[in-house]
């Protein structure tokens, strides 16, 4: 994952010193969970042997229930990291903004742009 050498605090829970709630913390998973999800099939049908996806979708859901830690969540979300099409994943990043959660939007589109440049403009949609 690329991360600034110092960690915005909106995305660090109020209990480790940052000022993400616990709510939010929930909406930013249940809104990774459903971008993952929006792509699932396309994937699988590219790559039928492949359960990583899949899987780190399970322990997102795992996680919002309590049933797994974030370091397992986070961990099963980085195995399943892949490459995807300019164009397509252009048009999933439009998509996602759209699905985004209103109380936390800002919060993702200024990270966003705060990070464009050290992330291959990736989020430049």
């Amino acid at each position: 994952m690329i991360l600034p050498k110092v960690r915005d605090l909106r995305f660090v829970t109020i209990r480790r010193g940052g000022t993400l709630t616990d709510s939010d913390h929930h909406l930013l998973a249940l809104w990774a969970v459903s971008c993952a999800e929006h792509v699932l099939d396309l994937f699988e049908s590219a790559q039928p042997e492949d359960p990583r996806p899949r899987q780190a979708i399970g322990h997102a859901r795992a996680w919002m229930r309590g049933e797994v830690t974030m370091t397992q969540a986070r961990a099963a979300g980085g195995r399943a990291m892949g490459a995807e099409g300019e164009a397509a994943g252009r048009r999933e990043c439009r998509w996602q903004r759209e699905q985004l959660p209103e109380a936390i939007r800002e919060l993702v589109l200024d990270d966003q742009r705060m990070r464009n440049d050290i992330c291959w403009s990736v989020f430049h949609c």
